[in-house]
């Protein structure tokens, strides 16, 4: 194969005219006016105070999955009411088969391929962002921020960082299973306003049965998720209180042999009014409860992508995402402060950040050949980042947006506008017709290091889609100059002007068996900025969901790729398979094999190699999750030759939840190409979010050349914070 045919990118082109057709209007919204409680109910789960009866009732639920537009198998009724300080949800799920409910006692957030009752509260009714509150039968809490526009954080684009107090309790009864939920007007954010008018969506997960239901039917023929909720009225005044919380923290930690060092630190949230919040961090405790999945960082090109983890950064997250990735927090390693302003005014969204990091990375820009020598030992840096954020809202669901970025470098709080980065873009994300979007994105970096000033190097972003019930196309190209720098983000690559196009068709049984059968083409090309083509890709994809959540996905690649100046093409191809058959195990099994390119700068060349993944879930008892990860890469010089390198990896996670507060959790990984040994232990007490006590241990071993696994160190820490609401 010397290059792609480009017949190819003409069929592409035929089809991206030949698909628009006529766009979809959308029915009329439900909306319904809530009823104000005359007393509190009990949430215990029974749902036997006869108050409920006296709140808003709803029970035309419809199915989305797997048959569209159709009467759901089993029987729901929702009941809704408020008064000053909560709103009340509560939920009665009929089930002809109550011993068949899939229902685990977990982590908060940890809830997987459970039955669950879903809430999403669009409080500015802006179609673009809402809270998302979720509970499964043991009344074990999700809860996290669905975001329209931003960057997918998962399959719903829900981003379960975000953790707030709201009350939960079920109950497995005979004839199903009851919730009941109540929700503090001060965990949310809303319009000052007296009369409340937000957008409500409703949703149902029968897992066994691979079924969704809703409240407001959902439909294929409607591009956007929350454009198809409904709308809820709410008579105030609300009490929002004072909303001040303080969470004062307590960490200790030691190695080996030494002795716990203490440390103190606290997080202040005010309220500034119900849609503006202002957030301090003094000496903020960022230990990483968490820990990252392993990933294999052997013979890779580009810089791995680990996601954010610590609560101060996730307050308010989406507000700061753009089409690049320009506010990617974990640059900030050691922040010994950080101050933080997010909310939402009328139609306009801000956010502003600030923080102080301890050990800061340098500014880099390319100068001159010379640059790239660089000191045998850099000094300990300071940084002082600040990132401001505006996005106003065009008509339901389109927005224009500014961001400006800055990163200040120096030796000390004296020096600390030495060196700078400093970045200023506009963005904006349309809507129209139903079926279309265009986005864009214009940005502009100037930096300067060692009294060295460059001129502002521009970079674009530019995005169109088309999704409808059967088609999905979309279009991107972006241009990212090579001494673009932006210290206060993350990208894989510069020097890159990248065009990439997709067409989708879903075929559409929506039965028992088959939900849906998705085809796809794809093609990319990409040069740099002195027009020599570096990367030309064609892939051909197919994805298959159905019976009990299981999904098969296939895909073809023939590419090139250019690397130190000499052209390899490859072909590849990758096979995925994921199935929750019975409520106690769930995996995914994936495997890809053909091409590939040994990364040596000097002696770089084409290989082959192969790629196996297994993801396993069990649970044996209902309180019980093992999950194991099980990877193998390995690369050859040539198909069936002789073997550069073979990498094993095993992640091992068992988590027993001993109540709804209490948890114990044992983390095992193992690399066999660095033979090193990672086991963490941690017992938890979670009483909500921010009141936290964690005692845990981390071990890290390094075979030797006998086989005998030797301590490299063994840390142990401890945990304490509560929060204050007043």
């Amino acid at each position: 194969m010397k290059t792609i045919p480009k017949r190819y990118f003409a069929v592409l082109l035929i089809l991206l005219s030949s698909v628009f057709l006529h766009p979809h209007h959308q029915d009329e919204d439900f909306q319904i006016q809530i009823p104000k409680f005359s007393e509190s109910p009990k949430i215990d789960g029974k749902l036997e105070n006869s108050i409920w009866e006296k709140g808003k009732i709803i029970q035309n639920f419809t199915q989305y999955e797997p048959l569209e537009n159709s009467h759901p198998s089993e029987k729901t009724i929702a009941y809704m009411g408020y008064d000053s300080k909560f709103l009340y949800i509560a939920f009665r799920c009929f089930d002809s088969d109550p011993k068949a409910i899939r229902a685990c006692l977990t982590q908060r957030d940890k809830v997987q391929g459970d039955d669950e009752v879903i809430v999403y509260l669009d409080t500015f009714n802006d179609k673009k962002r809402a809270f998302v509150f979720q509970a499964n039968p043991c009344g074990v809490q999700s809860d996290g921020v669905y975001s329209e526009t931003g960057r997918r954080m998962g399959f719903r684009n829900i981003d379960k960082n975000w953790d707030t107090y709201f009350l939960s309790q079920a109950e497995v009864t005979d004839e199903g299973f009851t919730v009941e939920m109540a929700i503090p007007f001060k965990s949310l954010r809303f319009p000052n306003k007296e009369t409340q008018v937000w957008g409500l969506q409703v949703q149902r997960n029968i897992r066994r049965k691979n079924e969704e239901i809703y409240w407001h039917p959902r439909s294929r023929d409607v591009n956007g998720f929350l454009i198809q909720a409904g709308k809820i009225e709410i008579q105030g005044p609300l009490e929002k209180g004072k909303n001040f919380e303080v969470m004062p923290v307590m960490t200790a930690s030691k190695q080996d042999k030494d002795k716990f060092l203490p440390d103190l630190g606290a997080n202040l949230k005010y309220g500034i009014t119900s849609d503006l919040t202002a957030d301090l961090a003094i000496n903020p405790d960022f230990s990483q409860i968490e820990a990252d999945i392993p990933q294999v960082d052997v013979n890779q090109r580009y810089a791995l992508y680990y996601p954010e983890k610590r609560p101060f950064f996730l307050e308010g997250k989406d507000i700061f995402d753009t089409p690049f990735d320009l506010v990617y927090t974990r640059t900030i390693v050691d922040p010994d402060w950080g101050i933080k302003l997010t909310g939402k005014i009328g139609k306009t969204s801000l956010g502003f950040l600030s923080a102080y990091d301890a050990h800061t990375s340098e500014i880099y820009f390319s100068l001159s050949e010379n640059n790239e020598e660089e000191e045998e030992e850099a000094p300990t840096l300071k940084g002082f980042v600040n990132i401001f954020r505006l996005k106003q809202d065009l008509f339901s669901e389109s927005y224009v947006g500014l961001i400006l970025t800055d990163k200040e470098v120096g030796d000390s709080w004296d020096s600390i506008t030495r060196d700078h980065n400093r970045i200023a873009g506009v963005d904006g994300h349309f809507k129209f017709k139903n079926y279309y979007t265009l986005s864009f994105q214009v940005l502009g970096s100037q930096s300067r290091v060692d009294g060295t000033k460059t001129k502002m190097i521009p970079a674009t972003n530019f995005s169109f889609s088309r999704n409808s019930r059967h088609w999905q196309i979309s279009a991107s190209y972006y241009t990212l100059p090579e001494n673009f720098e932006a210290s206060t983000g993350f990208f894989r690559r510069k020097d890159i002007k990248s065009f990439r196009s997709r067409i989708s068709y879903a075929i559409l049984p929506q039965n028992k068996w088959i939900v849906d059968i998705r085809p796809s083409i794809e093609y990319s090309r990409a040069s740099d900025f002195d027009s020599i083509l570096t990367d030309e890709q064609l892939e051909l994809n197919f994805f298959l969901s159905g019976w009990k959540g299981t999904h098969i996905w296939g895909g073809y690649t023939t590419e090139l790729e250019r690397y130190e100046g000499i052209d390899f093409y490859k072909q590849s191809f990758r096979v995925s398979m994921g199935s929750e058959p019975l409520s106690w195990l769930s995996g995914n099994l994936s495997f890809s094999f053909g091409d590939g390119i040994y990364y040596d700068d000097l002696n770089p060349y084409l290989g082959y190699k192969t790629s196996k993944n297994l993801r396993l879930t069990l649970r044996p008892l209902s309180n019980l999750n093992i999950f194991y990860n099980l990877k193998n890469d390995k690369f050859f010089e040539a198909k069936g030759d002789k073997k550069v390198y073979s990498i094993n990896i095993i992640s091992q996670r068992i988590q027993l939840q001993i109540s709804r507060t209490l948890s114990i959790r044992l983390i095992t990984d193992y690399n066999d190409y660095y033979k090193e040994l990672y086991n963490s232990f941690l017992f938890s007490y979670e009483y909500r979010p921010g009141t936290v006590f964690y005692v845990g241990m981390e071990d890290n071993r390094e075979k030797d050349d006998i086989g005998i696994f030797q301590r490299e160190g063994r840390y142990y820490f401890i945990k304490f914070s509560y929060w204050w609401r007043i």
